[in-house]
């Protein structure tokens, strides 16, 4: 049998396991009611606490929505566009 956490110098709490569990599935898009569920949590705020999600999965979210209107000229050309106009009008 392989030596435990303990014999190989690792420390790992329970809550540490806890904290690594609740942001993997944070960062694979399970919704929040999902991830309050699984982790017995009552508030949003008990959720932010254990939740850790990686910057570089932030970036990744924000490059997808923001990569298919800098590569349509989108943004450069929304001031202009039909749909501006149509906006500015009904606002």
């Amino acid at each position: 049998m392989a030596p435990g956490p303990q014999r190989r110098g690792l420390h790992i709490r329970f809550d540490d396991l806890r904290h690594a569990c609740i942001t993997k599935l944070a960062e694979g898009q399970a919704s929040e009611q999902t991830l309050m569920s699984i982790a017995g949590h009552l508030s949003r705020k008990m959720l932010e606490h254990h939740s850790h999600i990686r910057m570089a999965v932030k970036r990744a979210a924000l490059d997808a929505i923001a990569k298919p209107v800098f590569e349509a000229g989108g943004a450069q050309n929304w001031a202009h566009s039909p749909a501006a106009e149509k906006t500015a009008i009904a606002n």
